[in-house]
């Protein structure tokens, strides 16, 4: 005689047997009735209308358990997914669609090395040129293969030390890096050091950096350091010695922890001009600032937007990382347009949450800056709060504690944003807002991501982690 439990198991067959049999399921009960070995007169009774008098309909038993439990289930459904109560956005605008699931990331090499990857940067758009910077005091410069080409060194022929920046220079052969001592060295296509390529621009390290191009031949360097200083500076590069001179400082009431620049085209008078905007937060103040660089290279605080509102709890928290969604030309510096907006990832513990928001009128903001006649006016300037652009407050399933760092990359072609966390890669699909862990060939879950960029022309990733493994994959 069969245990209780084994005529549970065979009375569950073949309900599902049945269940596919009504259903006209055909293909998938043969597959089952080989795995599950269920006779064949359990279905042909079905035919004959005789299987209802013997063993009850699998939906009539779903459905009187539902009824008696429906409280405890819908409670369940509720949990399985975090955000169905997402609110509507209008994702024709915005051009948000769902994650691309026919994309896979395939291994294109990998490798371990002898010290903790730190940072990691492709340059000059290739996934050829890696930049990767480690523990041990090495910048060295990788091929997609991951095979060593050469190591950055100063113009003494001396190792730059720990590197925590570095990458190249938008719309320029130039790279840079930045070393503990506050300094930023410039470099050519050839990654040799430049002629006066050595400048000293905070007292502590420098903690971002973002650069923009002004002219032909200059670039705005935006920087800020653990001095809570935030300059502007001007590099020329017209000559074999570029030059940078140091325009503005503005003092931070505490540290920088992001920073991103982009550029706008305004009408100001009677001539359409592009003008250039770095997007900051800063510690312990649930704000994002924007600022325009005004025509003495000058920062002017043009507008904040509030991050904390009713779906927030009361204590403060950090902004970790911040990707411009749906900006044009990534290459160079991104162009706002009216389909751009932001997703800030926050410090909330013990997960992550993503804050989709949306961008005022910056056309407006900056237009409010001048005159009738094209001249900027101060005086009349007031720097205004939006407290109505989170457009969505995303419940992520990505694990942080208070020290995690995590990097955040949006990725056009799978059309979401790829998380390098604590214990895993994670995707977050900005249609629905869901997030898991991602399948990346050649990485192995449960190492710490230290380092993370994204090539969004060749779709190739890079990722290095506390494990001192580097890999490159490609959609």
């Amino acid at each position: 005689m069969d245990s209780p439990e084994r005529n549970v198991e065979k009375y569950t067959a073949v309900l599902v047997a049945q269940y596919l049999k009504k259903k006209g399921y055909l293909n998938t009960l043969k597959d089952f009735q080989r795995e599950a070995s269920v006779p064949v007169s359990v279905t042909d009774d079905l035919d004959n209308g005789t299987a209802s008098s013997k063993l009850d309909d699998l939906q009539s038993i779903v459905s009187d358990r539902v009824g008696f439990d429906d409280y405890m289930l819908k409670d369940r459904l509720k949990d399985l997914t975090l955000n169905d109560a997402l609110p509507p956005i209008d994702t024709e605008r915005f051009r948000i669609s769902s994650w691309n699931f026919d994309v896979k990331f395939n291994n294109v090499a990998s490798k371990s090395l002898n010290f903790i990857p730190i940072s990691m940067a492709f340059c000059h758009d290739s996934p050829e040129s890696l930049l990767i910077s480690t523990a041990g005091r090495e910048l060295a410069v990788f091929d997609e293969q991951l095979d060593k080409q050469k190591t950055v060194v100063d113009e003494n022929g001396k190792s730059l030390g720990v590197v925590k920046l570095a990458g190249a220079i938008p719309g320029s052969n130039m790279l840079y890096a930045c070393t503990m001592d506050g300094s930023l060295h410039l470099f050519n296509e050839k990654y040799e050091s430049l002629q006066n390529g050595k400048h000293k621009l905070h007292a502590r390290m420098i903690t971002q950096i973002q650069f923009s191009k002004k002219s032909h031949h200059e670039w705005y360097v935006v920087t800020s350091g653990m001095d809570n200083t935030l300059k502007v500076s001007i590099l020329d590069n017209s000559t074999l010695c570029p030059t940078l001179t140091e325009r503005s400082v503005t003092n931070l009431l505490s540290a920088c922890t992001t920073m991103n620049m982009a550029s706008c085209e305004v009408t100001v008078g009677n001539s359409k001009i592009t003008k250039q905007l770095v997007i900051l937060s800063r510690m312990d103040f649930t704000h994002l600032v924007c600022y325009l660089i005004d025509e003495n290279s000058k920062l002017q605080n043009i507008f904040n937007i509030a991050l904390n509102n009713a779906q927030f709890s009361t204590h403060s928290f950090n902004v970790r990382d911040v990707e411009i969604i749906n900006a044009q030309d990534y290459s160079n510096t991104p162009i706002f347009s009216h389909n751009t907006f932001l997703a800030v990832a926050t410090s909330h513990v013990p997960y992550m949450r993503l804050v989709l928001v949306e961008l005022p009128d910056i056309t407006e903001a900056i237009e409010s800056y001048y005159n009738s006649e094209g001249t900027p006016d101060t005086s009349s300037m007031q720097t205004h709060t939006y407290y109505d652009k989170i457009m969505r407050n995303i419940a992520t399933q990505i694990p942080q504690d208070s020290y995690s760092q995590p990097v955040m990359k949006y990725i056009p072609k799978c059309g979401g944003l790829v998380v390098g966390g604590d214990a895993s890669i994670y995707a977050i699909d900005l249609h629905n807002g869901e997030s898991w862990e991602l399948e990346v060939a050649g990485y192995t879950p449960g190492e710490r991501v230290k380092s993370l960029d994204v090539d969004r022309v060749s779709s190739v990733i890079s990722v290095g982690t506390a494990s001192k493994n580097v890999l490159v994959a490609k959609l």
